[in-house]
């Protein structure tokens, strides 16, 4: 069971640092695409799940997820920002800020990194069927979708490393939030995230 006063999480400043320095560097990504700044970094949905469920409900949970898209569309434009492959993954972030929002203060470390590739899971599969039913150069078949899943087009990188990137970037950013979440809390004497939470029923 968890004790009444984990429920509601405090406002530390380290972990809302962390998030907003991933905001910056996605910008610079953008912007500055020669700079090739950590090519394969793109934690954005450990930004939206584990950025949210770290924060205070002081903050929204839209409040990550429309941070995003801002930085998306001052760095890329209005007509690349708002395309409908764009708004798709927008929406994916924001289901997956208000899911998180949901178990704030419920969820132990390890509970949380599997909600995160959880949903990194859940975007690789939504946005790769997309691109599958959106592409003409894929067959509208199972196997087109399999090819859209795992090798992708050829001349192209392979679907599956794209997942890959994502999985490893979204897990370490999440551990690090978490972990700075709970470094700031025992400074303060607030209640941190335990290895394991059991909610009660």
């Amino acid at each position: 069971m968890i004790p009444a006063e984990r429920r509601s999480t405090p406002m530390l400043w380290v972990p809302l640092l962390l998030v907003v320095l991933a905001l910056i560097l996605q910008w610079l990504k953008l912007t500055s695409p020669q700079m090739g700044l950590l090519p394969n970094f793109s934690p954005w949905m450990a930004l939206a799940f584990t950025g949210t469920l770290v924060m205070s409900r002081a903050l929204p949970w839209a409040v990550w997820p429309v941070a995003m898209f801002g930085v998306n569309l001052a760095a890329l434009g209005f007509s690349a920002a708002l395309t409908g492959e764009n708004l798709a993954i927008y929406a994916i972030y924001a289901l997956a800020a208000w899911s998180a929002s949901q178990f704030r203060g419920r969820l132990g470390l390890f509970q949380g990194l599997l909600g995160v590739v959880l949903c990194s899971a859940v975007f690789y599969l939504v946005t790769n069927t997309v691109s599958w039913a959106g592409s003409p150069a894929y067959a509208k078949s199972f196997s087109g979708w399999l090819q859209a899943l795992t090798t992708g087009l050829p001349g192209y990188l392979p679907t599956w490393t794209f997942f890959r990137a994502s999985f490893f970037s979204d897990l370490g950013f999440s551990a690090l939030l978490m972990l700075a979440f709970n470094a700031e809390a025992r400074v303060r004497d607030q209640a941190t995230m335990p290895l394991l939470a059991v909610t009660a029923r």
